[in-house]
């Protein structure tokens, strides 16, 4: 008994603590946990993505930015204000507030985003990973006509969806996508990367989107075809 009691008090309370269940727009303070106003806090929760002032990221080797795509198995590193580095997992998320397992010094997993991709015909663009082109948009399950540019992935961990741009990243087989797109979630691959499909339930109403993959020689016939000038 005396040395369970032992081991216990040895084991830092970071790694026994069950995870952390923070509301929308609260936030909390990585070294102890505990639920802070967002003003002060470390990592801040809103509705559809994490906010941390003095950085986080979800790709290792990737930039530190301040916000990203809060999904259910992310696994991201985030510093606070001392600049100590944390491991903060989402175990959960639900209409109300998402669950986080919080631990001090985490190393991100080494992961590979261009996996998805890397079964998929070059680019003729350098740095360019894959194009997808829209086939399918509903609201509420009505199809809607409306035209979308192509959405561009690059190797660099940016993409261009039209005049939009941002950062992008693969999670547990979902494609996440930060700034204005952040409100379609998700997005599910395919298992030979030539298909990607959205569905995201907001307040006001549900948006279904689906894309597929652009054939590289389809981009060079298209580049070929243009008059000169």
């Amino acid at each position: 008994m005396r040395s369970l009691l032992l081991t216990l008090l040895l084991v830092p309370a970071a790694v026994r603590a069950a995870p952390v269940l923070v509301p929308f727009s609260r936030g909390i303070e990585l070294r102890t946990q505990a639920l802070a106003d967002p003003a002060s806090a470390d990592l801040v929760v809103q509705s559809r993505q994490l906010a941390a002032k003095y950085g986080i990221r979800c790709v290792a080797g990737d930039a530190f930015g301040p916000k990203s795509p809060a999904v259910a198995g992310a696994a991201c590193e985030v510093r606070d204000a001392a600049g100590t580095l944390f491991e903060v997992k989402v175990t959960g998320v639900n209409s109300v507030s998402v669950a986080l397992d919080v631990r001090q010094t985490g190393t991100l997993a080494e992961a590979s985003p261009r996996a998805p991709f890397q079964a998929l015909p070059a680019d003729p663009e350098a740095g360019v990973l894959a194009r997808y082109q829209m086939t399918a948009y509903a609201i509420d399950g009505s199809p809607v006509s409306s035209t979308f540019a192509n959405l561009v992935l690059r190797g660099d961990g940016s993409y261009q969806f039209g005049e939009s741009r941002g950062r992008w990243s693969v999670v547990q087989g979902l494609l996440l996508l930060d700034g204005e797109y952040t409100a379609w979630g998700p997005g599910a691959l395919g298992d030979d990367g030539r298909r990607l499909t959205f569905h995201s339930k907001g307040p006001r109403f549900t948006v279904s989107a689906g894309l597929e993959w652009v054939d590289p020689r389809k981009v060079v016939l298209t580049e070929l075809s243009q008059p000169s000038r």
